[in-house]
């Protein structure tokens, strides 16, 4: 008989526990699992790019070897990585370039803003900026009023929402917008005209693309600066997983340049992944706006993007269906006239030709996420998911995003079909006078019944989902803790002191309802709950760290005092803040 040396066996036993050891362990930490068959522990333990323990502290310890990475958290928060549903954290960055606009309270200050800005930027050859906001300033404003300011360059102007402009005229004369110019969708996308019908300078719902293309588009570099400034920053507020509905470029309701920039846009993502620098999953769709677009072909070659891109890290997934503009400009399909009018809005794509669009992606197994405001265009599309399951397509996950104005059959028919949705909370709360809006468009009756009304959804077990929608509403509130504060409070996270709950008749979110919101629920309707959205062995590695545990706070304030310690995915620190 051969004999093996004591210090043989320890060889290799030390081999083996190098082997098995995890390369990072967090330990001592409050761990809210969104498992519902072990929903905390005290410890997790990562190797490679994934999960291989979830528990209490001393099970770990066979886990840590001399190269783990040990930290420990005494008490601090390990949650799931937020995965959001909604945000065009790719490409967009270009329509928040220049002034900034945001702060400004009426018209008065908007217009100094700008000339303070020109003053302090007088060799720039072109002036463009964003957040000027209709509302405050008592009504659209003219080039006449940006011409006073800037008459000698070109200057384009975006709204708060991203989806008007204000140009001056020699913005207008470069673009050639003149009289005889047709309006691209009277009605929703079009240009704000005298009684002569000469544009006054502001263009609704991406009319004024076209001219910003030709001035000042340059997508090879645009959509790369964006990626390398907003990636780094949705990772700071905790998001792992990023779904853009649309890359928003200039060629946004133009399906080919459409296409055209979404293959640029994954090109910079291969690009970004080969270099290392991808710091956050990217899944993205291509946005069906441009009403002409034949539904079947515009779904084909959808498919044929998902086939080509259909990683974990970055993906082409499903389509974004934008059928309207937004209910605060009129520009959205209603069941009932507006306050006071005899005007039911309008839709770009009408409920017929969003049941084809619908039924064309579900035939080629690619959900849609339709941009919902008005309560025609919810109930259209409510219609549109049922004919396409009456029609087979029962593993579809379509769901509608927005959501604001819903009427109480279809309420009842969400929540009857189990029809997911995905929210952006401040888009219906006191911000940016949004207050004002609703009651004077819906009145108070149908403002309390009608608006954010997505807590009897969570009750009755629909997904629900929080996202951010950057540009749309400021980086500033785009983290997983503002998206939770405002869901749970239906308060402006900017200016919590100042704010009040709105609208008085709706329910917000319980907390684990919005947590839940923020992590398992939108990697359900990615498709992807099998591998994100809760801390289980074998799942992929994307967590965020907390510097506190939310559910111990005093008030729900200290959630937007609350600091990602650390934002880790696929394995890797993408954000580290005092750990």
């Amino acid at each position: 008989m051969k004999y093996i040396s004591a210090s043989v066996l320890a060889l290799c036993a030390s081999i083996a526990h190098a082997q098995d050891a995890a390369d990072l362990v967090l330990r001592n930490a409050f761990v809210l699992t969104m498992d519902k068959e072990n929903p905390e522990a005290q410890a997790v333990a990562v190797r490679g790019n994934q999960i291989v323990y979830v528990g209490d502290v001393n099970g770990v310890e066979s886990l840590t070897g001399e190269n783990t990475e040990v930290l420990d958290l005494t008490g601090k928060m390990v949650l799931p990585g937020y995965v959001s549903a909604h945000d065009h954290v790719l490409g967009s960055a270009w329509s928040t370039l220049g002034v900034d606009l945001n702060a400004a309270k009426d018209k008065e200050e908007t217009l100094q803003m700008l000339r303070d800005y020109v003053a302090e930027n007088p060799d720039l050859p072109i002036v463009v900026g964003q957040g000027y906001n209709a509302t405050l300033m008592g009504g659209a404003p003219t080039a006449a009023e940006l011409d006073e300011i800037i008459p000698d360059k070109i200057a384009i102007i975006i709204d708060f929402t991203i989806h008007d402009a204000w140009l001056n005229t020699k913005a207008l004369e470069a673009g050639n917008i003149t009289k005889d110019t047709p309006d691209p969708v009277p009605g929703v996308t079009y240009w704000i005209r005298d009684d002569d019908g000469n544009p006054l300078g502001v263009g609704k719902e991406g009319s004024w693309f076209p001219v910003y293309t030709k001035v000042a588009w340059d997508p090879e570099r645009m959509i790369e600066e964006s990626r390398e400034k907003l990636q780094p920053q949705v990772v700071a507020g905790g998001t792992t997983t990023a779904l853009i509905p649309g890359v928003v470029t200039p060629n946004f309701t133009n399906a080919p340049g459409m296409f055209d920039d979404l293959e640029i846009s994954m090109k910079v993502l291969e690009k970004a992944l080969a270099d290392g620098d991808l710091p956050v999953r990217t899944f993205v769709q291509p946005a069906y706006k441009d009403a002409t677009a034949d539904p079947v072909e515009f779904a084909a070659r959808a498919r044929a993007m998902a086939d080509k891109y259909n990683g974990d890290l970055f993906r082409v997934h499903g389509i974004k269906l934008h059928p309207e503009g937004t209910w605060s400009a009129g520009a959205v399909l209603m069941l009932e006239p507006f306050e006071g009018t005899d005007n039911i809005g309008i839709s770009a794509v009408k409920p017929d030709q969003m049941k084809e669009v619908v039924k064309a992606a579900n035939d080629q197994g690619l959900d849609v996420f339709a941009h919902v405001e008005g309560s025609g265009t919810v109930r259209g599309m409510i219609d549109a998911i049922l004919a396409s399951r009456d029609s087979g397509n029962a593993d579809e996950r379509n769901a509608l995003h927005h959501y604001q104005i819903v009427h109480p059959d279809d309420q009842q028919r969400m929540i009857d079909n189990s029809i997911p949705v995905n929210i952006t909370p401040i888009f219906s709360v006191d911000w940016a006078g949004q207050d004002q809006d609703f009651l004077s468009m819906l009145g108070d009756t149908r403002t309390n019944e009608r608006v954010s009304q997505y807590r009897p959804l969570a009750d009755a077990g629909v997904s629900v989902s929080l996202a951010g929608d950057y540009p749309s509403a400021p980086m500033s509130t785009n983290s997983m803790l503002y998206q939770i504060y405002t869901a749970v409070t239906f308060k402006n996270p900017l200016d919590p002191a100042n704010s009040k709950k709105f609208p008085n008749g709706a329910a917000p979110l319980d907390l684990m309802q919005a947590i839940e919101a923020v992590t398992i629920n939108p990697a359900w309707q990615l498709r992807m709950e099998d591998k994100l959205g809760s801390l289980e062995v074998g799942k992929l590695a994307d967590i965020v760290i907390l510097d506190r545990n939310i559910l111990e706070l005093d008030s729900p304030e200290e959630l937007l005092t609350t600091t990602v310690q650390a934002t880790i995915m696929d394995g890797q620190f993408r954000h580290r803040d005092g750990l």
